[in-house]
């Protein structure tokens, strides 16, 4: 048992370790934390389009074409805070009418919570199938696209200029966005999400020397915290989520006044 609840965490932290290098990159951190809500929409969307569809591939499609949306706005021109804050706006306002209807037709209130919350202790082996899947899918692709995304992050006409396909690295980079956050939804939660999409990078900071260095110490600290945070919250019977993100807000901090 102990170590199905440790490999979630160490997945769900690596994952999202990989990925938040590449969001500050980009300068995308409230579109990053915009994608739990449209995870948080396409999860619940997926719970009535089962009945048509396997649950992981609609909720895959309709986070993607939510992100793809918003994308397509910041490439139109439309400041990307602006095309975020609208984004927003309608998963928040329409999941809670998907909320109420699927909590009225469907018995799986506390599942929903689960979404909110999160909470690893409750995770399956099966369940952990997809998000492993997805979890190597973000690593190749980061590991592919990491130099140019740094590149096109610093300075996106002179990554034009050099011959990089930026349109192309978008696509990625939304691509892994929004995957990442409908896959690891079940896992570790809505509330969760929003920690180790934004913090691991910002910590990171403090202390590496370069790019590389950069996602190395993204990685590394985002699995030690989550680590660390399951640990206290088994010894005190706490919600693991709670903790782990305290463990990184507190890491954060130690970066801080360092």
């Amino acid at each position: 048992m102990l170590e199905k609840w440790f490999f979630t965490v160490i997945l769900a932290s690596t994952m999202y370790g990989v990925i938040s290098p590449l969001v500050y990159a980009r300068r995308l951190q409230f579109l990053s934390a915009a994608s739990s809500h449209t995870a948080l929409l396409a999860v619940l969307l997926s719970i009535p389009l089962s009945a048509y569809f396997p649950s992981y591939i609609s909720a895959i499609l309709v986070g993607l074409i939510l992100i793809y949306a918003v994308g397509y706005a910041i490439n139109r021109g439309v400041e990307p805070n602006t095309a975020t804050s609208i984004l927003i706006s309608f998963t928040a306002s329409t999941s809670v009418l998907a909320m109420y209807f699927v909590i009225t037709h469907y018995e799986i209130a506390t599942d929903i919570w689960a979404m909110i919350l999160g909470d690893p202790l409750l995770v399956t082996w099966s369940d952990l199938k997809f998000p492993s899947i997805v979890t190597a899918f973000v690593i190749l692709v980061t590991v592919l696209t990491y130099r140019e995304q740094i590149h096109i992050g610093f300075d996106r006409d002179c990554a034009t200029l050099a011959g990089i396909n930026v349109r192309l690295y978008d696509l990625a980079f939304y691509t892994v966005l929004g995957i990442s956050t409908v896959a690891m939804l079940k896992v570790v939660g809505f509330v969760l999400q929003h920690v180790l999409i934004l913090l691991p990078c910002a910590i990171a900071m403090k202390f590496a020397r370069g790019s590389k260095g950069l996602i190395v110490y993204s990685v590394l600290i985002s699995v030690i915290a989550s680590i660390l945070g399951l640990t206290i919250s088994l010894a005190l019977n706490l919600s693991p989520s709670g903790v782990i993100g305290l463990v990184m807000f507190t890491f954060y901090l130690v970066g801080w006044l360092r």
